[in-house]
């Protein structure tokens, strides 16, 4: 099973390219670009929230618990005096922290359902869900989101899986081999059921996957296919678009 760092990375490396093929084809804002390469991240440790010890469950409770704890604050700022506030926030926080953290824990299992393909699925639509009805977005800028968080979350389950096969051992394969990379668990099967229930139901609840078909649909405009090569010259233009200003006042 591969390790954090390497999640990162591979995350990292795989949404990069990924944002970068978005900003040929269209005339993307930087800023939603770059939030579709930190989602894609994201997306990279995902799958090991179900992991007690992981690096990503701690930093994400961690997070939601002094987040949580001042939007509580900030909710009763107005009628309670400043130690009540601080109680407020103090009970929130230990609440999420500790008594929200061990009831994850205790109901989830390490690689279970979580560590699941349609499980990437469902956290991809519910990221298009919330960002399209609770930010009021484009069903383009969406359903990039939660593609880039799917995108991210499959990336992590192909490095399991390749990490489970040992190229230097009398084993070709591990243990864990198949564990990672998969549709379900036959040994949940009231559990698989729910989760595809939950995707279903979660992608009635996304916009229509129009805008993103008519985008990859669209290879007239900036085609990514015509500029995987340069043309007759090499970064033609190169200093002119870094340095514009300095460039015409010569």
């Amino acid at each position: 099973m591969a390790d954090f760092k390497t999640h990162l990375i591979g995350a990292a490396a795989v949404s990069g390219l990924a944002a970068t093929i978005v900003v040929m084809s269209g005339p993307f804002p930087h800023q939603a670009v770059i939030g579709y390469f930190i989602l894609g991240v994201i997306g990279g440790l995902l799958p090991d929230i179900d992991s007690p010890t992981s690096i990503p469950i701690r930093i994400a409770f961690a997070t939601l618990s002094v987040v949580a704890g001042f939007l509580v604050a900030f909710t009763f700022g107005k009628h309670y005096s400043l130690l009540e506030l601080m109680m407020l926030w103090a009970g929130c926080f230990l609440l999420i922290r500790y008594g929200l953290l061990n009831l994850f824990t205790r109901l989830t299992t390490h690689r279970g359902l979580i560590h699941s393909i349609p499980a990437g699925i469902g956290f991809g639509l519910a990221t298009t869900a919330l960002v399209f009805h609770g930010f009021h977005s484009s069903a383009l800028d969406a359903w990039l989101c939660g593609l880039f968080i799917t995108l991210g979350f499959i990336v992590h389950l192909l490095l399991d899986e390749w990490y489970s096969v040992n190229l230097y051992g009398k084993k070709l394969l591990k243990k864990s081999f198949g564990t990672a990379f998969c549709l379900g668990s036959l040994k949940q099967p009231l559990g698989t059921v729910a989760l595809y229930l939950t995707v279903i139901g979660l992608l009635l609840c996304c916009p229509s996957p129009r805008p993103v078909a008519a985008l990859l649909a669209n290879r007239s405009q900036n085609p990514v296919t015509e500029r995987l090569w340069p043309g007759a010259a090499w970064f033609q233009g190169f200093m002119q678009r870094v340095m514009p200003d300095s460039l015409s006042s010569h």
